[in-house]
């Protein structure tokens, strides 16, 4: 028999108990393995599902999940989410000059989402 009781999800996790150089720690490496699997030979990287376009926009939501913790003072849409796609241009900009790798603008769109799609289920868990 199910239960009569409400399931209210209003907040989103909050990372923000953890120790700021915990989260902040959390933070860079994900910033740094994102970094290396973009930049190594294509035929290494493991893929976590069978899209392209899916894998970084998983990564971007992830980096937008532990950025917000990270830099508490910082506003997100203006300094966070805008690094972020920095970041992911960035990348692209990289493997345009790495062997074996290709700039796509697809990925840098599939970045963008995942960063918007945090900060839809951020809005969403505010607005309650």
């Amino acid at each position: 028999m199910a239960s009569s009781l409400p399931i209210k999800m209003n907040r989103m996790p909050l990372l923000s108990k953890l120790p700021l150089p915990l989260v902040r720690l959390a933070f860079a490496s994900a910033v740094l393995a994102i970094t290396v699997l973009a930049l190594m030979p294509a035929s290494n990287v493991p893929m976590t599902t069978a899209w392209d376009q899916l894998d970084h926009g998983l990564a971007f939501c992830t980096l937008a999940l532990l950025g917000e913790p990270a830099f508490p003072r910082q506003p997100f849409w203006r300094r966070i989410a805008l690094g972020l796609v920095a970041f992911g241009v960035g990348i692209e900009i990289a493997q345009w000059f790495t062997p074996d790798r290709e700039a796509a603008v697809m990925d840098g769109v599939a970045d963008s989402i995942g960063i918007a799609s945090y900060g839809a289920v951020r809005w969403l868990s505010k607005t309650g």
